[in-house]
């Protein structure tokens, strides 16, 4: 089955993905695909510890992601979920190759100076918001759940303003 769901989330490894969405999408598998995460040593060490024993877990960079993605086509008994870090990561991966995903869940996108906020945990930058839209252009849908119980967030007016 390959990759069951594609999250956008600033923090990529935390309960809400561990807790949340792993088990409702009965994944096996985590993917990071983060550059920076990557080299951060302690990081992936500390992720690794914090996924349960079953789940199979990988870091990826974005120039990696690809081919890394395409290879879990060929294991079928793989449920993978695949976090990024932003929606321009997403565009970055489909830019070098992958293609575009269904659906990609938007999760935590925290605050920082200059970034429209829609909710608690969702605010967005220009870059953001014109990559959505190019997302949508794709025809990706766009799922805005923190966790698999909320109820989606509509994200058409952030998108277009």
């Amino acid at each position: 089955m390959a990759v069951v769901l594609y999250r956008i989330d600033n923090r990529l490894v935390h309960a809400q993905v561990l807790e949340g969405w792993l088990p409702a999408v009965k994944a096996n598998m985590l993917a990071v695909v983060n550059d920076d995460f990557v080299k951060d040593e302690i990081r992936m060490r500390i992720a690794e510890r914090a996924v349960a024993d079953h789940m199979r877990v990988a870091f990826w960079t974005l120039d990696q992601s690809p081919m890394e993605a395409a290879r879990l086509d060929q294991d079928e008994s793989l449920r993978a979920v695949l976090v990024f870090a932003s929606p321009n990561d997403v565009l970055e991966f489909i830019r070098l190759g992958a293609r575009p995903p269904a659906e990609v869940n938007i999760g935590g996108m925290h605050y920082a100076i200059s970034r429209l906020s829609l909710g608690r945990y969702r605010t967005f930058s220009d870059q953001d918001r014109e990559a959505l839209a190019r997302l949508l252009e794709l025809g990706v849908r766009l799922d805005a759940r923190a966790t698999p119980t909320d109820e989606p967030v509509d994200l058409m007016s952030v998108i277009k303003s």
